[in-house]
């Protein structure tokens, strides 16, 4: 690789001792320093690169309490004269990870930038008074070194190129996109020379150039993607049915980021033809927003990406036919497996190893809290210093873990002594309200109810089932609950079932039906209070709401 010649044209550094040096709590987070570096930098090729960057001393806190530093940068800023003898300016924002390109002509204050960041500075110096000087002029001297130092980056950098002369077809048509997208006119002074430049010379034909006078510069970009992929006559065909003219666009669509174009490019790349043929016949907004959206999961610089290179397989496999446009290109790129490339640059590892010692902290707090719960002397407690051994760290944690596994085993016995005790209980419950079922249907069985009516308990579920066929209802369901329940019906002397009863411990009476679920006042009239009258003397009780209860009265209990 060529030498690289760099020196520096400014250089202001910053430092507040006194903010570094408070408590512990007052510096997580400080800003203690700052730094502006201006460097000139020339190759061998005669091309000159001018960076600009701001630096600021940051202070954070470790787990363990102690303090350190660190010097990050915010925005780092550069402009450089390229081999078509253009000048570039591009800007990194260091927290998104952002790049930014523009070119810079002449008409272009391109000065404010490097006021910005010198004014950003002597703010920082004027709200700390105390900082000292490391590199660079007194504070009321930083407008006058930021001046000089536009100053050389003019004489390195010479003059700016002027945009109607390095673009004469594009004079009073400058739209608001970066002058990338315009780079096929550069030194153009006729459209058949921006035709070749954008399908290539083998590919130009009269009719692209007429196309190419006709359509504005962001369908051109879109249709340059599949140059010497297919044919040129289908390009024509699909430039020719495309109405965004230069000046009357109806569809103001965003400018593909460099990013987004290698991703769609590499997309078309390994795109059998006929599915390209039906992309160029799509509109050319709705099929270029498709393809940046199947481009963003393929060219992400920080997380997950695309293997890109199965596609041919998968679209063969799939079959062309059946990818019918851009849409369904787009579901097979977001269906590819996927490829972690996670970025881990400087500041972000300085993040890591905090996090880190966070959980180490925390990891420690819990051993204290939980040896504090053990006899005294079973287990020693840990400062950071011990912490950090990593013998004692693996013999403390194994502690823990066996401390957790007894008490889940003490909380496993409890559940089942639980457990056990309710189980014992339910069947004692069962057991007394079966011997309460027996002696009711005993006492009940056989008993008058009313005149020319008696009560037939059931004893099991054969007939439940008669009773419920008898009277079409679902007393049959109830075959369960036999010898728990008492399930009683009241009989005529040839043994017709008028009414059926569920009798409970708890609550006596809960149901008195006859056919069809209907009330027993219904069903037998008058002679149903006396089949009341006659259970509450047997001294059976009802609920008090109880079915089958309408039109009927509970006598009062004489004691």
């Amino acid at each position: 690789m060529p030498e690289r010649i760099e020196h520096a044209l400014l250089y202001i550094k910053y430092v507040d001792d006194a903010l570094a040096e408070q408590g512990a709590g007052a510096v997580e987070g400080a800003i203690s320093g700052i730094s502006l570096r201006i460097l000139a930098r020339a190759l061998p090729d005669g091309r000159t690169s001018v960076a600009v960057s701001l630096y600021r001393r940051v202070h954070r806190m470790r787990a363990s309490g102690k303090a350190f530093h660190y010097w990050t940068s915010e925005k780092l800023t550069s402009m450089a004269r390229t081999k078509k003898d253009l000048v570039v300016l591009r800007e990194i924002d260091r927290r998104t990870g952002k790049s930014t390109t523009r070119h810079v002509f002449s008409e272009t204050v391109v000065e404010s930038w490097i006021h910005g960041l010198s004014g950003t500075l002597q703010l920082w110096m004027r709200s700390h008074p105390q900082a000292r000087r490391l590199e660079g002029p007194e504070p009321e001297g930083v407008d006058n070194a930021a001046e000089q130092a536009i100053a050389a980056i003019r004489e390195h950098i010479g003059e700016l190129p002027n945009w109607n002369d390095r673009f004469p077809l594009l004079k009073d048509d400058r739209q608001a996109r970066p002058a990338a997208a315009y780079l096929p006119y550069l030194d153009a002074h006729d459209h058949a020379q921006v035709a070749k430049n954008l399908f290539g010379v083998r590919a130009y034909r009269r009719p692209l150039a007429r196309e190419v006078e006709r359509l504005d510069i962001s369908t051109l970009s879109w249709f340059a993607m599949f140059r010497g992929l297919v044919p040129v006559d289908w390009l024509i065909d699909a430039m020719g049915t495309t109405n965004t003219a230069r000046g009357r666009s109806l569809m103001r669509e965003p400018s593909l980021t460099s990013r987004q174009r290698r991703g769609i490019r590499s997309i078309l790349r390994r795109t059998p033809q006929p599915v390209l043929r039906r992309i160029l016949k799509e509109p050319v907004h709705q099929a270029r927003r498709t393809l940046a959206d199947a481009a963003d999961c393929t060219a992400h610089r920080l997380a997950v990406t695309r293997d890109l290179d199965l596609l041919p397989e998968i679209i063969a496999a799939r079959g062309q036919r059946r990818v019918r446009g851009s849409r369904d290109l787009e579901h097979l790129v977001r269906d590819l497996p996927a490829i972690e490339r996670w970025h881990n640059p400087r500041g972000r590892t300085a993040q890591r190893v905090i996090q880190e010692e966070i959980y180490a902290h925390r990891e420690m707090e819990h051993y204290n809290r939980e040896i504090r719960l053990l006899p005294e002397g079973t287990a020693q407690v840990a400062d950071w210093d011990l912490w950090k051994d990593e013998a004692f760290r693996v013999q403390a944690l194994g502690l823990i873990e066996d401390r957790r596994h007894e008490l889940m085993a003490a909380r496993d016995r409890e559940r089942h002594e639980r457990e056990e005790a309710r189980r014992l209980e339910r069947i004692a419950k069962q057991a007394q309200r079966h011997q309460w079922a027996l002696q009711t249907a005993a006492l009940l069985d056989g008993r008058e109810a009313a005149p020319g009516l008696s009560l037939v308990v059931a004893r099991d579920a054969e007939t439940l089932s008669r009773w419920g066929a008898m009277l079409n209802n679902c007393i049959g369901g109830y075959a369960r609950e036999l010898e728990l329940d008492v399930f009683a019906a009241v009989c005529e002397a040839d043994g017709r079932v008028r009414l059926n009863l569920q009798i409970t411990q708890s609550h006596g009476v809960e149901q008195i039906l006859g056919k069809n679920n209907r009330d027993a006042v219904r069903e037998l009239g008058a002679a149903a209070q006396q089949v009341v009258d006659g259970l509450v003397a047997m001294e059976v009780s009802f609920h008090p709401d109880a079915l089958g209860m309408d039109g009927l009265r509970l006598p009062q209990r004489t004691h």
